[in-house]
C-alpha cells in the first residue's frame, strides 16, 4: 500500500506550490535530495520545478528571488534592496564581524586550505582569536593537516559561509584583480614597508609580529556579513 512519503512519487499539479512553501519557510537552502525526503517526489521533476520557480521570481520582478546558494536552494532578496536591508538589519540585534574577522576570513577564502600560521604572516598580527572566533560561528573549519601528524592545521570555509555571503560555490568569489592597486600604489605599498621593516627588525632580522588587539576581544564597531 504507498504511502503519502514513498519516495519518487509522481509530482500533482500542487506540486510546485509545496516546494515553494517549504522553501519559503527553511531557515536554510534545501537542496534536491532534501526536497525529495520531504515530499517523495521524483528528483527530476523536482529540479524541473525548481527550474519553473526561478525562472517565475525573476521574471515577476519582485523583491524576492529564489537562487542555488551552497548545493541548496532558498529566497533571497533581490539586490536593489540591500542597502535597506542592511539598514533593518543594523537597527536590530544581530551578530556582527569585526573588521578583523573579516580580513581574516577573507584569506582563508582564498588561500583554502591554509594554516593560522600563514593567515597571521599576512596579516602581520597574532589571529589565533579572530580564527577561534570564526569557527565558533561556523564560518570556518579544520580541513586536515600541511602534512604528517604534528603539522599545522589547515582550515577552510564553509557551507553556512557560502550561505551567509549568497555564494553558490566557491567560484562566485570576485576576483582578485578587481581589488588590485595600480603600479603606483604597489610602490608606495612597498617604500611604506620597507621603512616598517627596518624599525621592526629584531634578533638577527626576524621582523617582529605585533598583537591584534581585536584577537583577544571580539569587542568593539563591526560589519555586519553579507553586507
Amino acid at each position: 500500500m504507498s504511502g503519502p512519503w514513498d519516495r519518487d512519487r509522481p509530482a500533482s499539479p500542487g506540486s510546485a506550490s509545496v516546494v515553494e512553501a517549504l522553501l519559503f519557510v527553511s531557515p536554510e537552502p534545501l537542496s534536491v535530495g532534501e526536497l525529495g525526503e520531504i515530499t517523495g517526489f521524483d528528483p527530476g521533476a523536482l529540479r524541473e520545478m525548481l527550474n519553473r520557480l526561478v525562472d517565475s521570481y525573476e521574471a515577476s520582478g519582485g523583491g524576492l528571488v529564489i537562487r542555488e546558494v551552497a548545493g541548496g536552494f532558498g529566497f533571497y532578496a533581490r539586490p536593489l534592496a540591500a542597502p535597506y536591508i542592511a539598514r533593518l538589519i543594523r537597527s536590530q540585534v544581530n551578530p556582527r564581524l569585526t573588521r578583523a574577522a573579516l580580513e581574516t576570513m577573507a584569506i582563508v577564502a582564498y588561500l583554502q586550505p591554509v594554516s593560522r600560521g600563514v593567515v597571521a604572516e599576512i596579516r602581520g598580527v597574532q589571529s589565533e582569536g579572530v580564527m577561534k572566533t570564526l569557527e565558533d560561528r561556523g564560518l570556518v573549519k579544520a580541513v586536515g593537516r600541511g602534512g604528517p601528524p604534528g603539522y599545522a592545521t589547515l582550515y577552510g570555509t564553509t557551507d553556512k559561509f557560502l550561505e551567509r555571503f549568497g555564494l553558490k560555490d566557491l567560484d562566485g568569489l570576485p576576483g582578485l584583480d578587481e581589488f588590485a592597486p595600480d603600479e603606483q600604489t604597489v610602490e608606495r605599498i612597498k617604500r611604506s614597508l620597507s621603512w616598517e621593516l627596518e624599525e621592526d627588525t629584531v634578533d638577527g632580522g626576524r621582523p617582529t609580529r605585533r598583537e591584534d588587539p581585536e584577537d583577544h576581544s571580539e569587542r568593539g564597531p563591526g560589519l555586519p556579513e553579507g553586507g
